[in-house]
């Protein structure tokens, strides 16, 4: 992840659950998205996989023991993916990012999604209920010089 990102005047592809895919997230780039994020992935399931380079489609795929594919990026889109992954956990959250940094353009962890699936563990908007948390995970990603963290900005008062 030898790129950093800049969000100026970009047409950026959201991360969407079921349809950040490859395939849609390539015809973004095709139809001139600058910047594209995958689906949310959650630590838990991603640190299960391994990653296998796909010689048949020239893609990178992060696959769980019974062959389901978690993941799958290839070299058209690595200076312009941003994995988002959620997370709870500072070092679950490194272990993810060094499971990806070679093959994306950015990390982000997501602290907006507000379905049960992800706020019931801990992640998504749930994480806006803890700074502390918040901190501990950006400070460990950040501290990693090979990882970018995207722009993900909360606002959090510190006077509450």
């Amino acid at each position: 992840m030898g790129t950093h990102l800049s969000y100026a005047d970009k047409l950026i592809l959201a991360p969407m659950v079921r349809i950040g895919t490859l395939p849609t997230r390539l015809l973004a780039l095709d139809y001139g998205a600058d910047i594209v994020y995958c689906e949310e992935i959650i630590d838990h399931k991603l640190i299960k996989c391994r990653r296998v380079e796909n010689d048949i489609l020239n893609t990178v795929d992060f696959v769980e023991i019974d062959g389901t594919v978690v993941f799958r990026t290839c070299a058209k889109e690595k200076d312009h993916v941003v994995f988002q992954m959620g997370t709870a956990d500072p070092q679950r959250a490194l272990k993810v990012a060094k499971m990806v940094e070679n093959d994306v353009a950015g990390i982000d962890v997501n602290m907006g999604c507000p379905k049960d699936y992800s706020t019931k563990g801990g992640m998504g908007a749930a994480l806006l209920q803890h700074p502390e948390k918040i901190k501990q995970v950006c400070c460990v990603l950040m501290n990693r010089h090979s990882i970018f963290c995207t722009h993900t900005f909360c606002k959090v008062n510190s006077n509450q």
